[in-house]
């Protein structure tokens, strides 16, 4: 009888593990229609992404598939394209490191974001006060470009630039690309009087906007050690390398 039983949790176990990634795959598949969907060179590579993103969360149940991931998957399919099996190793290190970002409470996303406003308000006052002003909180706009790595934010092209900067310097990195961006774009913020205008320009605009990549990503470079200086008066260390930000 405890036999029976036994093997009815397993079968229960097994039907309710099948149920879990056929509703994954049926998610991954509905997003990755909307997945950089203004660029052809995309469409091809779907399967590719489609394979990464299911094998990921098969293998990794705990942490599973959530929009955001789709971005991330489709920028390194073709930043290593034809190689799959490094645009899935990169995928794979990525999503360690940034798992804070996907994971229940969010924790490195809430990191993040209290890093960002002591940053912004230090060394751009002028766009953060007028954020202040228009009623533009950082949790109503860094999710939406955080957890897509900048896929929802920037045209592909730029997003395969700063990829790098993000494996190498990890949170560093986001915070710096955001800070690089936002004051490029900073004269454009300011022209927006109202908060819709100042989300929809993050979340919708700037993607269409021709942004260069590189002069992005030389730019987040300088900001770099304004970043390394927050982190470590904030965390009370001498070297950013001696804290796990996640």
């Amino acid at each position: 009888m405890a036999s029976q039983h036994a093997l009815g949790a397993l079968g229960w176990s097994a039907l309710q593990r099948d149920a879990e990634e056929e509703a994954r795959a049926v998610a991954i598949a509905n997003d990755l229609e909307r997945t950089f969907a203004d660029m052809p060179m995309v469409a091809p590579r779907k399967p590719q992404i489609f394979r990464i993103l299911e094998e990921f969360g098969n293998a990794n149940p705990d942490i599973g598939y959530t929009q955001g991931m789709n971005y991330v998957a489709a920028t390194l399919v073709l930043k290593f394209h034809p190689r799959e099996d490094t645009a899935r190793k990169k995928f794979n290190e990525v999503l360690l490191q940034f798992n804070g970002f996907w994971s229940d409470d969010f924790p490195l996303l809430k990191v993040g974001i209290w890093l960002y406003q002591r940053l912004a308000e230090r060394h751009l006052p002028n766009l953060y006060n007028h954020f202040e002003r228009c009623g533009v909180e950082a949790m109503s706009f860094l999710p939406n470009g955080w957890l897509s790595l900048f896929g929802k934010w920037l045209p592909l092209p730029a997003v395969i630039e700063a990829m790098d900067l993000f494996i190498e310097f990890g949170l560093r990195g986001v915070l710096a690309v955001t800070l690089a961006l936002f004051h490029m774009q900073q004269r454009r913020f300011m022209a927006c009087r109202a908060m819709e205008h100042v989300l929809e320009l993050i979340n919708q605009d700037m993607r269409s906007a021709p942004i260069d990549g590189e002069l992005l990503v030389k730019s987040a470079r300088l900001w770099l050690p304004s970043v390394n200086r927050a982190v470590a008066e904030s965390y009370g260390i001498s070297e950013v390398d001696d804290v796990d930000l996640a």
